[in-house]
């Protein structure tokens, strides 16, 4: 009914066509309620789900025997007349999986907002611990347990770094994943990474609003380029938006939890599933940035007449079945959107960076080592002595990156590139040494 599963080529199959009407009806009709339960714990096994049996001599048999009673379970189920469930409803077809539905991050914050509009207090409280006990999975898993899986005898750990997985090319890697990690202060586990040199440290620069500056001079919007120049905070205008509030009278907590959303239309965001405050500021974002939203339709309009769109490094990036929908919109409009920033910022332009810093690191025969680079950040495991020298180069080979983007690509880059350098005895607890 809902085309689940694959093609030839490993991609999703195609789901068919459902108005909210159809979808709510085949659900109903394909669906049984199920009715809570109340549990208890099995006496006879106490909750084990096995039992000790004893031979005919009185001596206990080797190995346990799972319990009859509860089926090895542990526990005893009765049935209640109360429907089960927090009474949340799967808005589309995109929602079923072959599973049932999907719990994925984007659908679980949609579920979040529709027990909130509902003050559904139970499915709040469910939902927020789901996300939190997901993100906790993922920590203890990928980074925590990645981190002890391959870390040498000698200490030293080795990453495993990707050409080729990414759609939008940048690296990825893995054995540990270090690619996908929260930033700062928010992910503790980087405080177990410290240099392998005796008084080194571990040096990390930053571009500053990378991608928000590749999006204005792919688009050539006139006023991120102004905000740029001029300095402007655009987070702390983020939150003035949110809040409906003076930007004077923001305050730092609510500037902080506005980060959030301050970038999100770059990649196609619509924030439909957010509060309505914080719909206002995806709407009133393209009024401010009108170039950007332009520059976003003839991404579309070009896609749709060939299915290509070229960036000025020449990386192409092809989607063969795009198409208008009902509604107006059209298929993969996030990618479009999204792919050409990511891209020409962190596939094209941070390795770029890494060459200039890396040859400077040659040139100047130092010590140190570059050993990472995450999304828009390099880091680098800093030799005794060699802080200033380090700074300067990674100052450099970053901030100046539009030389090796010309020498390269033949493109001139109009607006300029800033980082922000921290330093520190661990990836952690690094203190701003540059900006």
């Amino acid at each position: 009914m809902f085309n689940l599963g694959l093609n030839k080529q490993g991609k999703p199959l195609s789901r068919p066509r459902m108005s909210a009407q159809e979808f709510s009806r085949a659900v109903k009709s394909n669906s049984e309620l199920v009715y809570r339960t109340v549990g208890k714990q099995c006496t006879t096994c106490e909750g084990i789900g096995s039992i000790q049996k004893i031979k005919k001599d009185g001596n206990p048999y080797k190995n346990r025997s799972k319990c009859d009673v509860c089926a090895g379970i542990g526990a005893l189920f009765k049935p209640t007349d109360r429907v089960a469930g927090f009474k949340l409803v799967p808005s589309s077809i995109r929602d079923v999986s072959a599973t049932g539905f999907s719990t994925d991050k984007t659908t679980l914050q949609f579920l979040l907002g529709q027990a909130q509009r509902k003050g559904n207090n139970d499915a709040i409280e469910f939902l927020q611990g789901m996300r939190r006990l997901n993100a906790l999975n993922v920590y203890l898993s990928s980074f925590c347990g990645g981190m002890k899986r391959n870390t040498r005898s000698n200490g030293i750990l080795h990453t495993t770094f990707n050409q080729c997985i990414t759609a939008t090319g940048r690296l990825s890697s893995s054995d540990p994943n270090f690619q996908n990690q929260p930033r700062g202060g928010t992910f503790p586990i980087r405080e177990c990474v410290v240099s392998r040199f005796d008084g080194g440290e571990i040096m990390e620069a930053d571009f500053s609003g990378l991608e928000f500056r590749v999006a204005g001079e792919l688009s050539k919007d006139p006023q991120i380029y102004n905000d740029i120049m001029t300095g402007k905070d655009v987070h702390k205008q983020t939150a003035s938006i949110i809040n409906q509030k003076p930007p004077e009278e923001i305050t730092k907590d609510e500037r902080q939890q506005a980060k959030a959303y301050t970038f999100a239309p770059l990649y196609g965001g619509q924030g439909a599933q957010e509060a309505p405050h914080v719909q206002q500021y995806f709407k009133e974002y393209f009024n401010i940035y009108e170039g950007l939203n332009q520059w976003h339709d003839i991404l579309k309009r070009g896609v749709l007449k060939d299915g290509t769109i070229t960036l000025p490094s020449g990386r192409q990036f092809f989607w063969p079945n795009v198409e208008r929908k009902a509604n107006g919109r059209i298929s993969y409009a996030t990618q479009i959107v999204n792919y050409p920033v990511q891209s020409f910022a962190t596939a094209d332009i941070v390795p770029l960076a890494c060459i200039r810093v890396q040859r400077a690191m040659k040139d100047r025969q130092v010590k140190s080592l570059c050993v990472l680079t995450v999304h828009d950040s390099i880091v680098v495991d800093v030799y005794p002595g060699e802080q200033e020298i380090m700074k300067e180069i990674l100052a450099d080979g970053m901030e100046s990156v539009a030389i090796e983007v010309k020498d390269r690509f033949n493109y001139d880059m109009v607006i300029p590139l800033a980082i922000e350098i921290k330093s520190g005895s661990n990836w952690l607890n690094g203190k701003v040494i540059y900006e």
